[in-house]
């Protein structure tokens, strides 16, 4: 399962290419933080400007963990995308679940 990573306007347009995440998305639990906890296969989240910060932080705690070459890859694009769109106005950073749960 995957996780598509998008940052899109107020009105859901997308600004960049919409990208996937295979990897790293499986240790966003790994870090305390109120922002990753909410995004992951089975679940969509989305960040404002305000929140924009304190996901790059925690986006930038993943970093000290042990992680693979594709992790740190991915990791690392998706670090630089969110430290360019997160905390603009009007821009949101989008995590797309690819499976929704069954409950």
């Amino acid at each position: 399962m995957s996780v598509f990573v998008s940052i899109e306007d107020l009105e859901g347009e997308p600004l960049i290419e919409v990208f996937e995440l295979e990897s790293i998305h499986r240790k966003f639990g790994k870090v305390a933080g109120c922002c990753l906890r909410f995004a992951g296969e089975t679940a969509d989240a989305s960040f404002n400007a305000l929140q924009g910060p304190e996901l790059v932080s925690e986006l930038e705690s993943l970093s000290a963990l042990e992680l693979d070459a594709v992790e740190r890859k991915e990791l690392d694009r998706l670090i630089a995308v969110c430290r360019k769109h997160a905390g603009k106005k009007n821009e949101y950073v989008r995590f797309y679940g690819e499976a929704k749960s069954v409950e």
